[in-house]
């Protein structure tokens, strides 16, 4: 654990130096308009006493849970994320404290795995370098995406828990080993990682089959998953529930074929400025720079040195992890399916592979003739190598960068009581810090920026499109509207019978950018005028949480009694309200502003009701005539209710097995004493 401890550090000063020379290394794109917005909400719901399933504060990125890369079930991202948000950080200095913290637990990762193999202590460095200071990590997963990074950290762990298991001189408890690691890479927010953890599941089993010839050697890796899955069960049951449907599972298949690694990119292992022409997200062959690739240089000069010297005798030695390096490069170069694109997404696996693969091959050499192979110098090489590619060649890798203003953090100039459409442009075109370099945000609030403020938004910044009102909108990924729609809904629906009025939007804000004004002007009061945009408010209180509807458009030949509501509380999960509904032979139709997620569950005192929606966009609730009482509505879908049970079931057995096992070791150690 000191070496681990140690290589953590390594990689700390590394980012430390990375951030001396570039501030906002870490504050890109998607870490801007989505993460930490969303990580500040989930704060405020900790300290609210709930679970952060939902946000209050966007309708397009309103199921936090259901979107699965803010690592909402992950016990460690959100002890790290509220434990950061109790220092008086920057923006930027968030995200590197964030990413930082995953990048030191990576690193331990890969130094034990390495440890594990019966490294040298040097060469379990090196492939802790590797592991978290690879191309791909640092210009994507740390800086970006930080879903990637946040389950990816666990991933060695989990192999090292993995191979541990399949010890048979680790007792009859070596099961547990992997249960923990496998639950954070699953719940750590990235279906990509948790497919690299099915195929290093996958290539253990069979390697294990081979030598032993026994099925029994991988039950305990088997159960050991199973008992790490069962602990996830919530995570990926709601992103299944919440992938079907959604936009992502229907994007174009021209998608599918962006960000592979060609194969003219190769040379980008050894020469990091390498530049040929890669499918970007514009689906054009364009010029990029293979900073992905970087590895320090001295994993394939090792491997290469390897084969070359001990040719047969390297190849017995490392032909299983020869094998999931190919294979790990040949996906990288594949087309992608479904939920899942972009396969340069499997080159944090690659990286990893190779620089176990590289530590073998320098062990071998300083076994024989190359006594400096299992030195420091390797390991010093690999950090000066990185650190000079990412001092020469930008990570940044062309995605938008945002100056967005401190000030995000406060709702000012809006209204928290009013529930916002915001109309703006293309943020990657018009907002980049190329084209406004001065601090920005505080009208427009980009992506699901409203959070930092807890300010109601339809807008926010959804990678999946939920069905309901990203698709019945046409919300893009950055959460702006496209121009056609947007005017639309201004000019055609945003009057006291319009789709706006019936989701409950009472504020709209217009970009500088855009010249339509909400109509008609009877309706609508221009509040504030800012550098930014303009701000109207629907003339009038704000609406309420909860509307009784006489008539709704989706129900045409249907006529519903004015309920009386009163004493409205509304949380993040639930919602309370009394309610008080005529006698006589029509229902109340009560209409909730808030966005329409299956597993919503209503009653009235202990009488259940049935929750519709509006054509997928937000809950109503049918009362019979004559009822009165206290309307509750909360968020309880049957993956949340199942999953929940498996995980606590998985708990116990991980908890009760450790239990045992500790009270066998030290059964054990009194015998011997």
């Amino acid at each position: 654990m000191f070496g681990a401890l140690l290589a953590g550090f390594i990689v700390a000063a590394f980012c430390l130096i990375l951030l001396w020379h570039d501030p906002l290394l870490f504050w890109n794109d998607d870490y801007e308009l989505s993460i930490l917005p969303v990580f500040a909400d989930v704060v405020r719901s900790w300290s609210e006493g709930a679970w952060p399933l939902l946000s209050p504060y966007s309708w397009v990125c309103g199921n936090l849970a259901g979107e699965f890369q803010y690592g909402t079930f992950s016990v460690f991202v959100n002890a790290a994320v509220v434990l950061i948000w109790k220092f008086p950080l920057t923006f930027p200095q968030q995200a590197a404290a964030l990413s930082i913290a995953h990048l030191f637990v990576l690193a331990m990762g890969g130094y034990l795995l390495a440890r594990g193999r019966k490294l040298a202590p040097s060469l379990a460095v090196l492939v802790a370098l590797v592991a978290a200071l690879n191309g791909w990590i640092i210009c994507w997963g740390a800086t970006d995406w930080f879903g990637a990074l946040g389950a990816f950290a666990w991933l060695p762990w989990a192999w090292w828990g993995m191979e541990r298991a399949l010890d048979p001189g680790r007792g009859r408890f070596r099961f547990l080993w992997p249960a923990p690691f496998v639950y954070l890479v699953v719940t750590g927010g990235f279906p990509y990682t948790v497919l690299m953890l099915g195929l290093v599941a996958v290539w253990l089993g069979i390697r294990s089959l081979s030598q032993t010839r026994e099925l029994v050697s991988v039950l305990p890796l088997l159960v050991g998953g199973l008992l790490g899955f069962g602990l996830a069960a919530p995570a990926w049951l709601a992103l299944l529930d919440y992938v079907y449907g959604s936009a992502r599972a229907a994007w174009d298949a021209a998608e599918h074929f962006q960000w592979r690694v060609p194969f003219t990119a190769l040379p980008g292992f050894v020469i990091p400025n390498w530049t040929v022409n890669w499918v970007d997200f514009s689906s054009r062959l364009m010029p990029h720079t293979a900073s992905e690739l970087a590895c320090g240089v001295v994993p394939p000069v090792a491997v290469a040195a390897g084969l070359i010297i001990h040719r047969r005798s390297l190849v017995r030695r490392i032909r299983w992890d020869l094998g999931l390096l190919m294979i790990a490069l040949i996906l990288s170069m594949l087309p992608t399916a479904n939920v899942f694109r972009w396969s340069f997404r499997w080159l944090p696996l690659l990286h990893l592979v190779l620089a176990l693969s590289a530590a073998e091959s320098l062990q071998l050499l300083g076994q024989s003739r190359l006594r400096f192979a299992r030195s420091w110098l390797p390991a010093i090489i690999t950090f000066a190598a990185l650190l000079a590619t990412y001092l020469w060649i930008p990570p940044n890798c062309g995605v938008p960068k945002y100056n967005l203003a401190q000030e995000l953090a406060k709702p000012a100039p809006l209204d928290p009581q009013r529930l916002y459409l915001s109309v703006y442009p293309a943020p990657e075109v018009f907002y980049r810090l190329e084209k406004k370099p001065e601090p920005f945000g505080e009208t427009v609030r980009l992506g699901s920026t409203s959070m930092w403020g807890g300010i109601h938004f339809i807008n926010g910044y959804s990678p999946i499109g939920p069905s309901g009102v990203a698709r019945e909108f046409a919300f893009a990924i950055h959460g702006e509207l496209r121009p056609d729609i947007g005017n639309a809904l201004l000019e055609h629906e945003s009057g006291a019978d319009g789709m706006l009025s019936r989701l409950g939007v009472d504020g709209v804000i217009i970009a500088n950018e855009v010249a339509t004004n909400p109509q008609p002007d009877t309706e609508w009061e221009l509040a504030v005028t800012t550098k930014e945009g303009r701000i109207f408010h629907r003339r009038g209180e704000p609406f309420p949480a909860v509307r009784s509807l006489t008539a709704i458009e989706s129900r045409p030949n249907e006529q519903f009694a004015a309920a009386e509501i009163s004493r409205i509380v509304n949380r993040r999960n639930w919602i309370e309200a009394g309610v008080l509904v005529p006698g006589g032979d029509r229902p109340a139709l009560l209409a909730i502003s808030r966005p329409f997620f299956a597993g919503y569950q209503a009653k009235v005192g202990s009488r259940p009701l049935r929750v519709d929606s509006y054509r997928g966009l937000f809950p109503v609730v049918e009362i019979p005539a004559g009822t009165s009482g206290r309307l509750t509505m909360i968020y309880r879908p049957p993956w949340l209710v199942w999953g929940g049970g498996v995980s606590i079931l998985c708990l116990g057995v991980v908890a009760a097995g450790g239990v045992l096992a500790l009270r066998s070791r030290f059964t054990s150690g009194m015998r011997r004493s």
